[in-house]
């Protein structure tokens, strides 16, 4: 059962947390035991434990609130809690124990308008997910126990505490057991300004504050509002202004058939996970002005080093570029023709895990025991041993993916790999030698080719504090870098990881959000609005603007496929990523109506036949992008929710920025639906340029069925059903 030690408090920034302590008995002969939940993607790696005599622990800083967990020996067998008698099961359906931190706080009955205020739920710290504070804003988060209070009021004061501002706060979203509001305050030209927070419920009126929760005013000692830390949190302007395109190398474009490996297949043949085709960087450079033409300006490559597989995942040699993509001018070739046409470049990088050919790896297999490498690896015992009967039978097995990754983690090799993958052995990123060796690959490219990024594979395989330093490092070298991490599994919370090591994620939760929503049809629009709304709650409000909202991916069925070629449901899908906060990223061919299922069907050669497009969706992605790059609302815009009507499935959604504005309405029911904006002020559907003229003071917007409207401008808008 894991222990609570207490609560921590950082100094800085005023985070308190509180101290968990797992412990597992037993597996002593085991190398390595993880904790694993919805704060690692369940993956193992991120939090290994330590054996202390017949007990493994690890201790980690939780808020409080109810967490899923279990325990994995070795990389490959899971185990829930024995000593937690509180079991459920997680989305993958496996049994998980359930943590709760704070369990009496969370137990707390609260019923609005009692005038009883639980002092313990009121929370806020100065960390960049409750406090985010710029040259001319400061926007500022605070939680409170579920229905516990009927105001929020966030106070400005001087440094004497004389008041200075008053705001009243907005409550945006709630969870089993708290409630969250927000306040955006323009920043006192003079600096020193402090804050703290009332609240009330029914003439109770307490107070939180830099020393805490208190129901006396003269206890009270403000937040200091030019935190250093919060400010500190920056992020790649560059990156809220771009639209993304991933290509996956070896199936986009043949541009050096002298490179080409063995046997490549005929282009446009079925991809297999074993075969090639040719496509390389030179094709890449090759296809620049199509890329371009679609308004894109970042590219986000899967791995290009060298390696024995056509995916590249398996990196055999990373400071050199695989030679049947060209070679290491090549990518420097490429970073400089794309920057000539504004164009960014990301490159994928694997840290988790190496191939079984990469020279350290090598070395352990020939020397054993004496290998000076050995720590580099987690190896169970010698020799160092694969399961190649295993391999080669399931090579010919018709098994689905489950089964065969069940069947690979039942029968492991003699060394820790990624997700059973013997030809990918994990690395052991808790080993100085190896660390350093890995942060200076991701150093050495922003070096020697000016990359402007780097998307890490399976971060959460790899122990927080590694990406944590290498974030330090990297931003020191190259503040505008974009440190993206894959984070998989859309259920899990994403808040440990971004801000202290990350800039962002793949949002696969947005992207769920959105095939749940539109595609698979199995939410509405209320339960639409609640996952957008806890993506607010969880992460710092900055990385919100950059994170890397995708669609689909070399991982997942293509966007087409999913719709079972319904084109209105792929245009609603790339309207909602389009229009919502974040950096849309499109998966090559997706923009022209490439099909797909799962991997290694999502992986097809890219056509470059016009006839084989579908143009009315490939239209649709470049007016949407244009109309993205022209309006400052879509890029930096604040979001607001302006109509939820669940009933009739239609949400609608206002961003504003300065004196930019941008106002999107999605009728994803099946009926027509009217629309109301009351403005005085004429506007366009920017998709159509269709006129809109206010007629007493208002307009009215007629909705199709599985339709959106992009309305630009609006100067004032409030939203009737009708």
């Amino acid at each position: 059962m894991p222990k609570d030690l207490g609560v921590t408090v950082d100094p800085e920034t005023k985070s308190k947390k509180h101290l968990i302590e797992f412990s597992l008995k037993g597996y002593v002969k085991a190398t390595n035991v993880y904790v694993v939940g919805d704060f690692s993607c369940w993956f193992p790696g991120a939090y290994p434990m330590k054996l202390e005599g017949e007990t493994w622990r690890l201790t980690l800083p939780f808020y409080p609130g109810e967490y899923l967990y279990a325990f994995m020996i070795e990389g490959y067998k899971w185990i829930s809690d024995p000593k937690n008698p509180l079991k459920t099961r997680n989305a993958y359906g496996r049994e998980c124990s359930v943590l709760q931190v704070s369990k009496s706080l969370l137990d707390a009955k609260c019923f609005g308008g009692d005038g009883k205020i639980v002092l313990e739920g009121l929370y806020h710290d100065q960390t960049p997910i409750f406090l985010d504070v710029d040259d001319k804003l400061a926007h500022i988060k605070f939680r409170a126990k579920r229905n516990d209070i009927t105001r929020a009021t966030l106070i400005i004061t001087d440094r004497k505490g004389g008041t200075k501002k008053k705001e009243k706060m907005q409550k945006f979203w709630q969870n089993k057991f708290f409630e969250y509001y927000e306040a955006t305050i323009a920043v006192p030209k003079r600096r020193g300004a402090q804050y703290f927070f009332e609240v009330e419920d029914k003439g109770t009126i307490a107070y939180y504050s830099a020393s805490g929760a208190s129901l006396q005013r003269e206890q009270v000692t403000g937040f200091e509002l030019d935190n250093t830390y919060s400010q500190s949190f920056r992020v790649p302007e560059w990156v809220r202004n771009a639209v993304f395109y991933q290509i996956f190398p070896e199936r986009f474009y043949n541009g050096d058939k002298g490179n080409d490996p063995p046997g490549v297949c005929r282009w446009g043949e079925k991809p297999t996970r074993r075969n090639f085709f040719g496509g390389d960087l030179k094709g890449i450079i090759d296809k620049l002005d199509y890329i371009a033409s679609l308004g894109v300006d970042a590219l986000y490559l899967t791995p290009v080093f060298c390696s024995k597989t056509n995916h590249k995942y398996d990196v055999q040699d990373y400071f050199n570029i695989d030679p049947h993509f060209g070679d290491n001018e090549t990518l420097k070739l490429l970073v400089k023709e794309a920057r000539r046409k504004g164009i960014r470049i990301v490159i994928d990088a694997v840290f988790n895990h190496s191939s079984d050919d990469f020279w350290a790896f090598r070395d352990v297999r020939e020397k054993g025991r004496n290998s000076a490498y050995k720590d580099w690896y987690f190896i169970r015992k010698f020799p160092v041993r694969k399961r190649r009967f295993l391999e080669k039978l399931l090579r010919f097995l018709p098994l689905p993916p489950k089964w065969r990754f069940r069947l690979m983690m039942k029968f492991p090799p003699s060394y820790e790999t990624f997700a059973g993958v013997s030809f990918m052995p994990k690395l052991n990123m808790l080993n100085p030698e190896t660390a350093e060796y890995f942060m200076r690959v991701a150093e050495y490219w922003i070096e020697e080719a000016d990359i402007d990024g780097w998307r890490f594979d399976v971060a959460f395989g790899v122990p927080l504090e590694f990406w944590k330093k290498l974030r330090k490092r990297l931003k020191a070298l190259k503040p505008e870098v974009y440190m993206l991490a894959e984070f998989g599994n859309h259920n899990s919370d994403p808040s440990m990881w971004v801000g202290e090591a990350f800039d962002a994620i793949m949002n696969y939760g947005l992207r769920q959000a959105i095939l749940d929503f539109v595609v698979f049809e199995r939410i509405r629009a209320e339960e639409f609005h609640e996952r957008l709304m806890r993506f607010k709650a969880l992460l710092p409000r900055k990385s919100l603007f950059v994170m890397y909202n995708l669609l689909g991916s070399h991982d997942t069925p293509r966007i087409l496929t999913l719709c079972k070629g319904d084109i209105n449901k792929v245009k609603l899908a790339v309207f909602l990523q389009m229009t919502l906060p974040g950096a849309p990223a499109i998966y090559y061919g997706d923009e022209i109506g490439l099909e797909g299922g799962g991997d290694p069907d999502c992986r097809r050669t890219m056509p470059w036949n016009p006839k084989d497009w579908n143009n009315e969706i490939l239209e649709y992605h470049k007016k949407l992008i244009q109309i993205r790059k022209q309006n400052k609302a879509l890029t930096h815009g604040e979001f607001e929710a302006i109509l939820i009507d669940n009933e009739k499935n239609v949400y609608a959604f206002k961003r504003i920025y300065e004196d930019h504005e941008a106002l999107a309405l999605i009728n994803n029911g099946d009926q027509e639906f009217l629309f109301t904006v009351k403005t005085e002020k004429q506007f366009n559907d920017a998709l159509t340029n269709e006129p809109f003229k206010p007629k007493k003071g208002k307009v009215i917007v007629k909705l199709k069925p599985k339709e959106a409207v992009l309305l630009l401008p609006i100067t004032r808008i409030i939203s009737d059903k009708t």
